[in-house]
């Protein structure tokens, strides 16, 4: 009797343990409250499988709807820096984690009188922010007010105090609001939400960071999806699309069922590509230009296209378009790098980039052939803003600028120099935090460049 009633002691206690207690992570497929077809599976996956045992099951339930409390996320941004914790036998895990969690700095003294209640959205961004530079080593984020702004309708909700962390956050799309433009400051996260967001936040690379440029123009989302359900083909060609649900692209498979881009070993491409095609598909229509995107299903080499032209015209001319980027569902290796640099390539391609004519007819004001090609601008800015703009959401705003300038200085030099120019390279650019792969002249008419998936997108 004893016996049967200290087991049941223990299982009481266990129970009312926090899931994000330190016992061992059960696999996300082992929960019975996280079905493989739910919003947050992967979240939820990524999370519990993490050697750091960030957050974790109970009696083969996840909880994704439970509400996640201060000291379940202190708990876990220290696990996450790596820190080392004993729970010693008997203690209450939140009392060992949480003076740990005001050690290293990421909450002060005073900030929390209840450590056990819900934590809002705002408060967590607080913490992320000072827990960033131990764990990624992103540090001095910096955000222009006016854009975040402009996409969040309740900004003047935040509290005073919070503002800079939640901006920071929202910057580096940790975390983010709805289609609604609402941040939310001051509500809480059920333990699915806050699976995502721990998933942005240890893994830059899922994250969709705010693009700054134009951002105040760019329509929404309910806008551009809005456009390609009722696109008459003049400017996008949307045949490739089977429909669009919670701001993710489905494409029509070969056997023309809907399908998504296997994320496997491209974690997050689905919010990737959402986010290039809208900025792509404003400034086509911007522009009076064309843009066709699909994604190959094929059982050897499956990929997504886009292709922009500066006219629809030029789709006649040009196979490959005047702006076009692959995404390759499994890293290749470059066929100019074994074709060019044999042996020299160190890892493997994810996105392979070709840019044709960046004017359209009548840009180029007063040029006669034989008179000094130096004296005109061959790139137009409308056009290099979209190269820009995919560049940043492709690579980081940092990374995505070092190589657009790459990336123009040597379209220029192909327009200028003409018919003598040639280049190559191979190699990492630090700044770009790439391998980068380029020859000219290649297998066609046009510059084309490969790289390597950024480890952090920043």
């Amino acid at each position: 009797m004893k016996r049967v009633c200290a087991f049941l002691l223990i299982f009481c206690t266990l129970m009312m343990i926090s899931p994000v207690g330190v016992y061992k992570s059960e696999a996300a497929v082992a929960f019975k409250d996280v079905p493989s077809d739910s919003w947050y599976y992967t979240h939820v996956k990524y999370v519990t499988e993490d050697p750091r045992q960030l957050m974790v099951g109970y009696a083969g339930n996840f909880g994704p709807l439970d509400n996640l409390t201060v000291e379940q996320f202190i708990k876990i941004t220290v696990a996450a820096a790596g820190r080392s914790v004993t729970v010693p036998q008997g203690q209450y895990w939140g009392d060992v984690y949480t003076p740990i969690g005001l050690e290293l700095g990421f909450v002060l003294p005073g900030e929390f009188t209840d450590y056990k209640r819900s934590i809002t959205r705002a408060e967590m961004s607080r913490i992320i922010v000072r827990a960033l530079p131990s764990i990624t080593g992103e540090k001095d984020i910096s955000y222009d007010v006016n854009v975040i702004k402009s996409k969040m309708v309740d900004y003047d909700s935040i509290p005073s105090n919070l503002r800079d962390y939640v901006c920071k956050c929202y910057q580096l799309g940790i975390l983010v609001g709805g289609s609604d433009k609402k941040f939310n400051p001051n509500g809480t996260l059920t333990r699915a939400s806050a699976a995502a967001v721990i998933h942005n936040m240890l893994d830059p690379t899922v994250r969709t960071p705010v693009v700054v440029e134009e951002a105040s123009e760019m329509w929404s989302d309910a806008e551009f999806e809005a456009y390609l359900r009722s696109s008459d083909g003049t400017f996008i060609n949307v045949t490739p699309i089977s429909k669009i649900e919670n701001r993710k692209i489905y494409w029509r498979s070969t056997t023309g069922a809907p399908i998504l881009i296997p994320e496997t070993n491209n974690p997050g491409v689905n919010d990737l590509v959402y986010n290039m095609a809208k900025i792509v598909a404003y400034h086509t229509i911007k522009t009076k230009g064309y843009l066709t995107m699909s994604y190959v299903d094929d059982p050897i080499r499956s990929f997504y296209s886009l292709r922009y032209y500066v006219s629809k015209g030029m789709t006649a001319v040009n196979n490959y378009g005047d702006i076009a980027l692959r995404i390759y569902t499994d890293p290749i290796k470059s066929w100019t790098a074994e074709k060019y640099f044999p042996g020299q390539q160190k890892g493997l391609s994810s996105y392979w980039w070709a840019f044709g004519s960046l004017k359209s007819t009548g840009d180029i004001v007063g040029y006669e052939p034989g008179m000094d090609r130096n004296m005109f601008h061959w790139t137009m800015p409308r056009y290099e803003e979209i190269i820009k703009q995919v560049a940043m959401v492709v690579y980081g705003p940092t990374q995505g600028l070092a190589f657009y300038d790459y990336v123009i200085q040597e379209c220029d030099k192909w327009y200028v120099i003409d018919k003598e120019y040639s280049a190559q390279f191979i190699g990492t650019k630090p700044e770009m935090g790439v391998e980068v792969i380029y020859h000219y002249p290649d297998s066609i008419p046009q510059p084309q460049f490969w790289t390597s998936r950024p480890e952090v997108r920043k």
